[in-house]
């Protein structure tokens, strides 16, 4: 599965609609998280100690706010180039590398380093 967005029309009448109760899911290798309109995952807007928290009385993403999945690696480009700006690029074929230019190099996520082997001679 290559897909980067999926918009709550289309996974919420799907087997991804699972992601409602557990706020993710996992498909082969890739993570989905759910966000809100302005790339907040689901998780930052219900944990208290989050700075995004909106309270226990307040629903974390309201109805008919868009609430998508959102490959992992691409929450900080979601975040901060908009949901509309997000979805233009992945119908463009946009590469993560190339979105990634986009944002800010403070605000790129940090890449993982491949661990380096011990050696022995």
């Amino acid at each position: 599965m290559n897909a980067i967005i999926m918009t709550e029309e289309y996974w919420a009448h799907s087997p991804f609609s699972i992601a409602r109760y557990y706020g993710t899911i996992k498909v082969g290798e890739k993570q989905y998280t759910l966000v809100n309109k302005d790339g907040l995952t689901i998780f930052e807007l219900s944990h208290p100690t989050s700075k995004h928290y909106v309270g226990d009385d307040n629903m974390a993403i309201p109805p008919g706010e868009p609430a998508d999945l959102v490959l992992n690696e691409w929450i900080p480009i979601y975040r901060h180039l908009g949901r509309a700006k997000t979805i233009e690029l992945v119908q463009q074929n946009v590469s993560l590398g190339e979105a990634l230019l986009l944002i800010p190099e403070a605000m790129r996520p940090k890449q993982k380093q491949p661990r380096k082997r011990n050696q022995t001679k």
